[in-house]
């Protein structure tokens, strides 16, 4: 089974003014930063053995807080929805300036002024779970710590929306009906190499039933973007790094 780690960027400068991003290069503030070291007490515990991030520095800067040991791919499929005349803007004043456009926009429908529509965002976000999910063949699968069984596991670090945007459109999520990602927030999504329940004891429950590492990676290789899209589970979704570091003493 193949296990992605969705991570948002933590907390920027920009989010704490309360001022929409998109696209702008906007660092990690402090408490970015530290958001991003407690997620990492999480992802570290599951062993990922590949990462990913968009192009924007908060992403990289995020998953350098990991301390994995590796660097990450950038892909730039996984970049943050283009807001166009709202980056800057305060997120008060768009409310109120593009009332129903605002509304739209958060539930998904909707497309800023000079931005991305959002089926667009939905498409290539999609794209690029569907070939990181395939290049899980050629990682080593790892221990677990909440399955009996190995799992080949990598962590996308990207951005609220494009995040919330892949979530939906592996039909997952309906945006109109969650709270939106808090800073550093951890997504979970499992694919299962079938359509069925997940078991370790039940024939074809997820575990590595194909005869060995090598037969299972040459099954997850061919996989189709349908049986992807088919397969996908949320196994968690929105858990805060503050929970983490609360749980961790910290």
């Amino acid at each position: 089974m193949i296990r992605v780690i969705c991570v948002r960027h933590g907390e920027t400068e920009w989010n704490r003014s309360h001022r929409l991003q998109g696209q702008s290069e906007v660092a990690l503030a402090a408490s970015g930063l530290q958001q991003a070291r407690a997620a990492g007490l999480y992802v570290r515990g599951q062993h990922p053995q590949a990462g990913y991030v968009s192009p924007l520095k908060r992403t990289h800067a995020t998953f350098a807080e990991f301390g994995l040991g590796f660097d990450p791919v950038e892909d730039p499929r996984l970049v943050e929805q283009t807001l166009g005349t709202w980056e800057g803007m305060k997120t008060a004043a768009a409310k109120s300036e593009y009332a129903e456009e605002y509304i739209a926009w958060k539930k998904g429908t909707g497309t800023p002024p000079g931005g991305e529509h959002p089926s667009a965002v939905v498409g290539r976000m999609k794209a690029a779970f569907f070939s990181i999910v395939r290049n899980a063949a050629d990682i080593a699968p790892t221990a677990s710590v909440d399955t009996d069984y190995d799992l080949r596991t990598v962590v996308i670090v990207s951005h609220g929306t494009s995040t919330k945007a892949l979530l939906e459109g592996l039909g997952l999520i309906d945006r109109s009906h969650v709270i939106s990602l808090t800073a550093a927030a951890i997504s979970v999504i499992d694919v299962p190499l079938h359509g069925g329940p997940l078991s370790s004891s039940l024939p074809q429950g997820g575990t590595q039933v194909y005869g060995g590492p090598e037969e299972e990676a040459q099954v997850i290789r061919q996989l189709s973007d349908e049986q992807i899209e088919a397969y996908a589970k949320l196994r968690m979704y929105n858990l805060s790094p503050e929970v983490l570091e609360a749980a961790a003493g910290g």
